[in-house]
């Protein structure tokens, strides 16, 4: 952190007080919420008032859901101006009974409180708006913990992320660097804030002064074009999009099209988009570039980014410059530049002896530095002691190409194939809506959904993949979109579909759906037969 930057981030956040030009608004229809940063600050500060009169002590962990409300981001900033340590825990995990997975964070964190997560046994707090007779923060240390994180469950269980002070801050400092950040400008939040891109968004965007908006996510999603619009006319504008979401945005700019002439200006502020958290594909970069062109979208806004929930949120960036310099091809697939380590941390890879690979060799992506956490057992000095990120990616010039999680990987007779790839070259075909690889027994099977109206040639896909891969899939699967589980943030559930394939291992007929007829039938694959996926 900078000489002279504050020790804590509720320190931090409480400097919002002292900008009454800026503002926070919750929601982008015409029944949104608007207050100045000194007016949220000081609901805030009412927030950790109501939070101490119901029994909440500096230190107390409080397990909370967090949204994209009001009412609900004041909970997570009351908290924080209190000294407590939120929580934060995703709504749904793949195949995990919602009361059971809070029950296990419960008894991990030894939580007394909760906000919006009932049937715990814990004190269920209220928000209460009641100012306290001391408005300034609970003091605090940059090694104290902040706040606890979740990760997504994808590769297993959900794990805890204890993050401190110093390495939120850090990591905020880093991410307002490479997006140039600075008072007057404009966030806009429209990512669940379960999520570690949603709740650093909010976090950077308040720290840093920008005019934020925050917006429920699946509203987004319907409706961006009033988002978009109530932005138009800010000085410059940052964001985050994983790749779903540039599809999504992507789709509904060129359906306005369709109905209006173009708005140059409607993007013309727009400095920074982050997009990473999932895989970033040409394919899909190339149809936002080409969706957004005639709205005033710089492509160099674009951001990748590699991160992860015990780096807090970024690690690396590369600014995006044209598809020859951004993407590498990579045999059948393309991979993104996800660029150098953003300021205050280093990256390596290693061979399994621990040796540094030679640049474009594949190894384990290992980080270091003050924006990480303190390992799962919350004792672990990462500046000093390298972590193993558990994903596996090449360095070239110094730029990190990432070719998936280790979980991932799937060998087939000697062959080693990372699901990502595979997931990438299918879903290019143009009857594809969504693809996911998942290992079974010896090989992987993939599991495909049909565009709205299409049909899908299964034999064809397995053709094609052998030919990309010269592996053969033991399975094509065409299932219904339901078929496929996903956390909370997007990623799909690898382990808790293989796990469900394997427990129906005795049922040798696949269920398709009958696309001409919308009704399930007992047709096999034209590859082998494997177990279904459905419920």
């Amino acid at each position: 952190m900078s000489p002279g930057s504050p020790g804590t981030l509720r320190e931090a956040l409480a400097a919002l007080a002292g900008r009454p030009e800026a503002t926070v608004t919750f929601g982008t229809s015409a029944r949104r919420e608007e207050l100045s940063h000194a007016d949220f600050a000081e609901q805030v500060s009412a927030a950790a008032g109501g939070f101490a009169r119901q029994g909440v002590r500096p230190g107390d962990r409080v397990v909370l859901r967090a949204g994209s409300s009001r009412q609900s981001v004041l909970a997570l900033m009351g908290l924080l101006h209190l000294g407590a340590v939120p929580v934060s825990v995703k709504p749904r995990v793949p195949g995990a009974v919602t009361g059971q997975y809070f029950a296990t964070v419960t008894r991990q964190q030894d939580a007394r409180h909760s906000f919006r997560v009932p049937g715990q046994g814990l004190n269920e707090l209220d928000l209460e708006l009641r100012p306290a007779r001391e408005s300034a923060p609970a003091p605090g240390r940059p090694e104290d913990l902040a706040l606890v994180q979740y990760t997504s469950g994808s590769t297993g269980a959900p794990r805890p992320i204890p993050l401190s002070n110093r390495a939120v801050l850090g990591n905020i400092e880093a991410i307002a660097s490479v997006a140039g950040m600075r008072a007057g400008h404009a966030g806009l939040i429209a990512l669940p804030l379960h999520h570690d891109m949603g709740l650093v968004g909010v976090l950077t965007s308040l720290v840093r002064g920008l005019d934020l908006v925050i917006e429920e996510p699946g509203t987004f999603l319907r409706r961006p074009m009033a988002a978009l619009r109530l932005i138009r006319e800010a000085e410059r504008v940052h964001s985050a999009f994983p790749d779903f979401m540039l599809r999504y945005v992507a789709a509904r700019v060129a359906e306005a099209a369709g109905r209006q002439a173009p708005d140059p200006r409607l993007f013309a502020a727009w400095s920074t988009v982050f997009c990473g958290a999932e895989p970033i594909r040409r394919a899909t970069v190339r149809a936002f570039l080409d969706a957004t062109a005639p709205w005033g979208f710089d492509p160099k806004a674009l951001v990748f980014g590699y991160g992860l929930a015990e780096a807090v949120l970024m690690a690396t960036s590369h600014r995006y410059v044209d598809d020859a310099t951004s993407f590498r091809p990579d045999g059948p697939v393309t991979t993104a530049c996800l660029g150098a380590p953003v300021p205050g941390l280093a990256l390596r890879v290693v061979d399994e002896a621990g040796h540094d690979c030679p640049a474009g060799r594949t190894g384990a992506v290992q980080l270091r530095g003050s924006t990480l956490f303190d390992g799962y057992d919350g004792a672990t000095d990462h500046r000093g002691t390298w972590f193993d990120t558990g994903d596996l990616g090449c360095l070239r010039s110094g730029r990190l190409y990432l070719s998936g999680r280790r979980d991932d990987r799937v060998t087939v007779n000697g062959v080693n194939l990372f699901a990502t790839d595979v997931e990438q070259v299918v879903a290019a075909e143009p009857d594809v809506a969504e693809c996911v690889v998942l290992p079974h027994g010896a090989s992987f099977v993939v599991v495909v959904v049909a565009r709205r109206g299409r049909w899908i040639d299964t034999a064809g896909i397995a053709a094609r993949v052998t030919a990309d891969f010269a592996t053969a899939p033991e399975a094509v699967l065409d299932v219904s979109h339901s078929a496929v589980v996903r956390t909370a943030g997007g990623k799909p559930a690898r382990r808790y579909m293989a796990e469900r394939l394997e427990r129906t291992a005795d049922d040798r007929v696949v269920l398709r759906t009958d696309r001409s007829t919308g009704q399930d039938d007992h047709r096999s694959p034209p590859v082998a037969q494997v177990p279904s996926l459905r419920s």
